[in-house]
């Protein structure tokens, strides 16, 4: 009778950050796709404030969202911008 659920994969942002992640492959436009990615990445580096450098950029917030991620962001145009070295447009 009532549905079935599991726990967040992070505790901190709860399951809409969940939802976020999972709902990107389905987001036809890439550019549409990956603006939202980043609005993942900023929900992820609002709720840990300590991962966030003084210039507002978070490695450790990129590298969260691509562990939580049940597939490969890189397939669908979703590149972490401090593997590729593009540090100065990290937000």
């Amino acid at each position: 009778m009532f549905v079935k659920q599991k726990k967040p994969k992070d505790f901190d942002c709860g399951y809409n950050l969940d939802r976020m992640i999972d709902s990107l492959p389905r987001i036809k436009d890439e550019e549409e796709r990956v603006e939202y990615a980043e609005r993942a990445v900023g929900l992820i580096k609002q709720s840990h404030p300590n991962w966030v450098d003084e210039d507002g950029k978070s490695k450790a917030a990129w590298d969260h969202f691509f562990k939580l991620a049940d597939y490969d962001p890189n397939e669908y145009g979703i590149y972490n911008p401090f593997d590729s070295g593009d540090n100065d447009n990290a937000r």
